[in-house]
């Protein structure tokens, strides 16, 4: 179970390692996924759906990072 949780992890930094990378914006992008993280833990979906949390946050954070106005959720 460790080993397992470990490998996820390992593939979680990498894929956001990766898609920052191709993000223009960092600081968008950082503020997005902070945001967007609180919205879904607040109403569950960050611990029951995390995989998934993680890649909507990763699409949606990166188009913003890129110039994208979007109203996504958490938005401040």
């Amino acid at each position: 179970m460790k080993k397992m949780i470990s490998i996820l992890a390992v593939m979680t930094i990498t894929t956001l390692m990766a898609t920052t990378a191709q993000a223009k914006d960092y600081n968008r992008y950082a503020k997005c996924y902070g945001e967007m993280t609180k919205a879904h833990k607040a109403r569950g979906f960050h611990q029951s759906q995390r995989m998934m949390s993680i890649k909507i946050k990763e699409t949606v954070c990166t188009a913003y990072a890129n110039g994208e106005e979007l109203n996504y959720e958490g938005k401040v």
